[in-house]
């Protein structure tokens, strides 16, 4: 995406992002941990966890940059939904198949200097627990050549619940890594970041 095309998203972009950031405050006891990690701009992906459909607003609005996601193609066969998620930069992605164009849309992110924000296991958690992630997210970092910040949502979603959003340091493929050593150390990396939370959020 240009920087043409990102300047023409930005203020939509920052409206919708004024209108999450305010209404997760509402809404929930929304806490942001070490967004530092997060480069201020140049190449990057966030990895995270799943468990609810808001995890993609939360996660933009806990970023202080423009973020784009991958998303899965069904929404984009939505009237009503489909033309924002295109205008705010959504990359459509089939699931359980080889899409090499998505792939390809996906890596150029990262590639002209972006955010992209995926979520490795390729759906939400029924259970809240992590799943196995599937290749496609070293892939692309490793095609990129760009570092991964490993993210954790961190519930439950619930009026005035405790809701964190956590971040680790970024990690960066090493020219021996292979994409299942690579999507090993960071599901390993987004685990302990979640499970470090829900021990810190648990009573007693």
């Amino acid at each position: 995406m240009s920087n043409r095309v990102i300047r023409q998203h930005s203020i939509l972009y920052r409206a919708a992002r004024f209108t999450v950031v305010h209404g997760l405050s509402l809404l929930f006891r929304w806490k942001v941990e070490a967004a530092s990690y997060v480069p201020a701009s140049g190449p990057c992906i966030i990895a995270s966890n799943h468990i609810h459909n808001l995890d993609p607003f939360v996660i933009g609005a806990s970023v202080p940059r423009f973020v784009q996601f991958l998303a899965k193609d069904e929404l984009f066969h939505i009237p009503v939904i489909t033309p924002l998620i295109r205008y705010l930069g959504a990359i459509p992605i089939r699931r359980g198949g080889n899409d090499r164009a998505g792939l390809r849309r996906a890596v150029e992110v990262p590639k002209n200097g972006g955010c992209l924000v995926i979520f490795p296991e390729g759906h939400r958690s029924k259970t809240g627990r992590l799943g196995p992630g599937k290749p496609g997210v070293a892939l692309i970092a490793r095609l990129a050549e760009c570092p991964i910040v490993p993210c954790a949502v961190i519930g439950p979603y619930g009026f005035r619940k405790r809701l964190t959003v956590r971040f680790g340091p970024p990690l960066v493929a090493s020219p021996d890594d292979t994409n299942d050593v690579l999507l090993d150390k960071l599901m390993t990396q987004i685990r302990n970041l979640y499970e470090r939370g829900v021990h810190q959020s648990a009573p007693g």
